[in-house]
C-alpha cells in the first residue's frame, strides 16, 4: 500500500513538472510573439523610420531566440517531444530576424514588411506539425487567405478570387472555435467589429461585387492588427 502511494505521488510529481514546463514554454513563446509584434509594428509604421531603434529591437529578438533555444531546444515540452524538427524552429526564427536586420540596414522597409510574416509562418508550422494550433495561428491563416483573395481581385483575377474565397469560411470557423475556447471578453469585444467587416467582405466576394469587396478589405486590413494583437 505504501509503495502504491509513493508511486502515485511520483507520477503526480512528474505530471506537475510536465504541466509547469509546458506552461513556462507557452508563456515564454507568447512574450516572444508579442515582442515580434512590437518590432514588426515599428517596421510597418508610417511614422519616420528610425533604423537604429529598429535594429536594437531586432537584436533584442535575436537574444531572446538564443535564450529560448538554450532553454528548450534539448528539453522540449511534452507536445513537441517527438518532433525531430523542434530545434530547427529556433534557427528559422533567427533567419527571419537576420533577413529583417539586413533589410532595415539598407532602409528597404517595404521588403522588411513583406518578410515580417516569416515569424508567424514559423509559429504556424511548428504548431500545425505538432497539433498545437491556437487562436493566433488560425487568425494568421484566415487573414493570409483573405489577403491572397484580395491580391487576386486587385490583379483583376476575379475568377481566381472567387475560387480561393471558397476555402475561407472553413478557416473562419476555426477562428470562431478558437475564439470560443479562449473565451476572452476583451478579445470578443474587439473581434465583433472585425467579424462584421468579414461578413460584408465575404458577401461582396460571393456576389461578385468586387468593388465593394475592395472597400471592405481596406477597412478590415486597418482593424486587423489590433485584434490580432489581442489574440496573443
Amino acid at each position: 500500500m505504501k509503495n502504491l502511494v509513493y508511486a502515485m505521488l511520483f507520477l503526480f510529481t512528474l505530471s506537475s513538472i510536465s504541466v509547469k514546463a509546458q506552461s513556462s514554454f507557452d508563456k515564454d513563446m507568447t512574450k516572444f510573439h508579442k515582442d515580434i509584434f512590437k518590432t514588426c509594428g515599428m517596421i510597418k509604421s508610417k511614422e519616420a523610420k528610425n533604423s537604429i531603434l529598429i535594429l536594437k529591437s531586432l537584436a533584442g529578438l535575436k537574444a531572446e531566440i538564443k535564450s529560448l533555444e538554450q532553454k528548450y531546444a534539448k528539453n522540449p515540452p511534452a507536445e513537441y517531444a517527438h518532433d525531430p524538427m523542434f530545434a530547427s524552429y529556433f534557427f528559422q526564427f533567427t533567419d527571419v530576424a537576420n533577413i529583417l536586420s539586413e533589410r532595415v540596414k539598407r532602409e528597404d522597409y517595404k521588403a522588411a514588411v513583406l518578410n515580417c510574416s516569416g515569424f508567424c509562418k514559423t509559429f504556424n508550422k511548428m504548431h500545425m506539425i505538432n497539433g498545437t494550433l491556437d487562436l493566433t495561428d488560425v487568425m494568421f491563416m484566415w487573414y493570409s487567405q483573405m489577403s491572397m483573395t484580395n491580391f487576386m481581385i486587385n490583379a483583376g483575377n476575379t475568377k481566381g478570387a472567387s475560387m480561393n474565397a471558397h476555402k475561407i469560411p472553413a478557416l473562419y470557423n476555426m477562428v470562431i472555435a478558437q475564439k470560443n475556447k479562449k473565451n476572452s471578453k476583451e478579445f470578443n469585444t474587439q473581434f465583433a467589429d472585425l467579424d462584421n467587416l468579414y461578413q460584408a467582405w465575404i458577401s461582396a466576394v460571393n456576389s461578385k461585387n468586387f468593388t465593394e469587396a475592395q472597400k471592405q478589405a481596406k477597412a478590415f486590413d486597418a482593424l486587423f492588427p489590433m485584434v490580432f494583437k489581442a489574440s496573443l
